[in-house]
């Protein structure tokens, strides 16, 4: 729309110039924003994250939470990342009591809000995949098809089939107990694995170097993406609605004085 058809509309209606400039101004700012990749997956806050590999899901939890409260933020890598049945392209919020899946070739991350030392997230349906946890300052209690872990302050993968569960510690220190007996349980450490089947659980081994390596390269393959402001762009829109504006507001002013806008007519 040109300055000369808004100083036009904006005498014909009253004063709907000023609401087209907000309304420029608000798609300025909508087409401010970009997607880009998130670099530092490794740190998300004290609230922790959970990573996982495709074909798998699992049901989310949080403490004295109500069952809508938004307790994380979903990235999604792929088109096959649906949280309660509906497909993320990008990212979404998560709320209490999420069932969160990846199909074939996707992936998935949720970041967790902050909270106190007496956060508590639980994970369960968690029945065949892999996932990556940094637990930070919030206890996990993650329940697979054969084992309860619960985690905090510790860097974990763990790695669920049909007839067992794979546990790698990369950081701090985890209790690890059969999903049907949870009054005996194994301390494992960092850089130590655990394997837990239906009937037992083993004894915690050392990790090798090679071998962490190994077990984690399924997280390079997929990308994972956020959405933020491209200020520039918004600065470089407000500029153009400012220019706009200060034409509408001088052709109210000519207008106003009484003389003609047209040209001069020869007598």
């Amino acid at each position: 729309m040109s300055i000369t058809r808004i100083e036009l509309f904006s005498r014909k209606q009253g004063e709907p110039g000023v609401h087209i400039l907000f309304l420029v101004l608000a798609v300025m700012l909508l087409s401010g924003c970009k997607t880009v990749p998130i670099q530092d997956r490794n740190f998300a806050g004290n609230g922790g994250f959970w990573e996982q590999d495709e074909n798998m899901g699992f049901r989310l939890h949080r403490n004295a939470g109500a069952s809508d409260a938004v307790i994380g933020t979903l990235y999604a890598s792929g088109k096959n990342v649906l949280l309660n049945g509906e497909q993320v392209k990008v990212s979404a919020p998560v709320k209490n009591n999420a069932f969160i899946s990846s199909g074939m070739q996707s992936g998935a991350r949720i970041e967790f809000k902050a909270s106190d030392s007496t956060c508590s997230i639980r994970v369960d349906q968690f029945n065949a995949g892999k996932a990556y946890a940094d637990t930070s300052s919030c206890l996990h209690d993650i329940e697979t098809l054969h084992a309860r872990i619960q985690a905090q302050n510790a860097v974990l993968q763990i790695n669920v089939s049909q007839q067992q569960t794979s546990i790698m510690v990369l950081s701090g220190t985890i209790e690890v107990m059969t999903r049907e007996d949870t009054g005996q349980f194994v301390v494992v450490r960092a850089d130590q694995k655990i394997t837990v089947t239906p009937d037992a659980i083993g004894q915690p081994h050392a990790l090798a170097p090679d071998e962490i390596w190994q077990r984690m390269r399924w997280r390079e393959d997929f990308q994972l993406y956020k959405t933020v402001v491209d200020w520039r762009k918004v600065v470089s829109g407000v500029a153009i609605v400012a220019l706009v504006a200060a034409a509408i507001l001088f052709g109210k002013g000519r207008g106003g004085s009484g003389h003609s806008h047209g040209f001069p007519r020869h007598r």
